[in-house]
């Protein structure tokens, strides 16, 4: 079994409009949500093998918030520069990388890929992925290149304005 969790970045401090979007902050809100659901995936007990971030600030700095929460490593956080505003196939790419070895997979990354990947495995589970949203999903297979055509099982979807 591989379990997948994909998680969009946290909200984004867009106070300096002239910024360059890949090096956008997080703003409070985002330096709040991201721990809250670091702890809230440690309530559920999950154990993540590998986190792979995209390079951009935001979604870097929501990595390593969570990771921290997760006593994950931060200097074990897997650094793709493709992930930035990737598309669902460039995600899925990402996925196909990874060692057999890894049973629970973290990714974060950035809307709208994550969004559309998400609604590619699941037939449109979700109209927009919140900022710091967590989707985990259940394969029942042993090797991540069989994940797509696998049956999808949904683990849980979360976001930081639900109430748990």
């Amino acid at each position: 079994m591989k379990t997948l969790i994909l998680v969009r970045h946290a909200k984004s401090d867009w106070s300096h409009l002239h910024q360059n979007d890949f090096d956008r902050e997080l703003n409070d809100r985002g330096l709040r949500d991201a721990p809250m659901m670091g702890k809230r995936l440690l309530n559920r007990n999950i154990h993540v093998d590998l986190l792979v971030s995209s390079t951009a600030k935001r979604a870097a700095k929501t990595a390593k918030l969570i990771a921290k929460e997760l006593k994950y490593a931060s200097g074990e956080i897997q650094w793709e520069d493709s992930l930035y505003h990737a598309p669902p196939s460039i995600i899925q790419d990402s996925i196909f990388s990874i060692s057999n070895k890894i049973n629970t997979l973290m990714i974060v990354c950035h809307n709208p890929g994550i969004t559309d990947f998400i609604n590619l495995l699941t037939n449109n589970l979700l109209e927009n992925m919140p900022t710091c949203g967590m989707c985990a999903l259940l394969f029942p297979v042993e090797k991540w290149e069989d994940f797509p055509t696998a049956k999808t099982q949904l683990l849980f979807y979360d976001f930081p304005k639900n109430s748990v």
